[in-house]
């Protein structure tokens, strides 16, 4: 506990004409410079590049599977009114291609 309160002496007994902000040349050499400028800039850049794809791939991701689920919608609505049976349709294929005829799609 005393460490922290002689610290904080110290800390209100400094000079208070060393605490001063540095001006002329000094006040350009610190900080970043150009060098940081750029180096941020470069980030900056990279970031919207990876946030766009990232987008991009989410939204894909979204797409495939809301198309999947109406294909599969379809295909109960089909099976509910007798229309498409996806096991008669492969049946049909096996016995054309074992005749030697053309798989034709199946007429809507």
């Amino acid at each position: 506990m005393s460490n922290s309160v002689n610290f904080m002496l110290v800390l209100a007994s400094a000079d208070p004409s060393l605490m001063e902000a540095p001006t002329g040349d000094a006040a350009r050499s610190i900080g970043p410079g150009f060098v940081g400028f750029v180096a941020t800039a470069f980030m900056v850049v990279a970031v919207i590049f990876l946030i766009r794809d990232m987008v991009r791939r989410i939204r894909r991701v979204r797409y495939q599977g809301e198309a999947q689920q109406r294909q599969s919608e379809l295909m109960d609505k089909g099976k509910a009114y007798g229309q498409y049976d996806p096991e008669a349709e492969k049946a049909a294929g096996t016995d054309a291609e074992a005749n030697g005829e053309q798989g034709q799609p199946p007429r809507s």
